[in-house]
């Protein structure tokens, strides 16, 4: 994606090649505070932006992490009996989603047809259930509270009144009470206010950020933000270098 000139972008995808879709979109880059190319950057869903390029490219073991949390619509037969359960997933809302499947599978005379559509329906649910508490567990490990925090919040949501819901609670409820983990908390959100007061695309603001990033280090030594502000730094000094 680029705002770049027609132009410019005809260009590129001639002399590059690339083997992926691009378009042209006017103020993307500023909507989504690109600031310079190429930025890479990870979009939920739900439209939340989930790492910058200033932050860090994602790994394999992040994608697969959000990916985790994806819920999509499983594949059900073209039939308008089943549309409330498609409007369902796509929704999200799988307390009603569940509420419903037991409501039906609760009839007496429900056709065989239907039976086995809405048990496989329900087993499929029950799956992502234990998928997302699996998920809560993994994402209560760290090292990145922050971030984890943030994706616990949505789970929570996303899956409100079943079990999902209540390990996410729990364990940002553990985060609230462990002195370590708020330390990171904090940091993490830290880091992220200290970020967004820079414009890194120009030099004099780059080097500004990377006089901050060591007194940044050196007020939350030992924790997961310290380590990105270490990493972001050496970029950043490669870029002052070449630029």
């Amino acid at each position: 994606m680029s705002d770049e000139e027609e132009g410019l972008i005809e260009e590129h995808v001639q002399k590059l090649g690339p083997k992926f879709p691009v378009i042209r979109a006017p103020k993307g880059m500023s909507t989504y505070g690109g600031r310079f190319y190429p930025s890479t950057f990870t979009i939920g869903p739900d439209g939340q932006i989930l790492t910058v390029p200033d932050d860090h490219m994602p790994g394999e073991a992040f994608l697969e992490e959000q990916l985790a949390g994806v819920s999509l619509a499983p594949k059900l037969p073209d039939d308008p009996r089943f549309d409330a359960v498609r409007q369902f997933w796509n929704k999200r809302d799988h307390k009603k989603l569940a509420e419903y499947l037991d409501r039906m599978l609760a009839q007496e005379k429900l056709s065989e047809d239907l039976r086995t559509v809405f048990v496989a329906q329900r087993e499929e649910l029950d799956r992502r259930i234990e998928r997302q508490v699996a998920r809560v567990a993994k994402l209560g490990e760290g090292p990145d509270y922050c971030a984890a925090s943030n994706s616990l919040e949505k789970l929570a949501k996303d899956w409100k009144g079943l079990a999902p819901e209540a390990a996410a609670e729990k364990e940002l409820e553990r985060f609230g009470k462990d002195p370590q983990i708020k330390k990171e908390l904090a940091a993490g959100k830290a880091l992220e206010k200290l970020l967004s007061g820079f414009d890194t695309t120009r030099l004099a603001q780059a080097r500004k950020l990377l006089d901050e990033l060591p007194k940044f280090v050196k007020r939350y030594e030992g924790t997961h933000a310290a380590k990105r502000a270490t990493d972001l730094r050496s970029q950043l000094a490669e870029q002052v270098r070449g630029g």
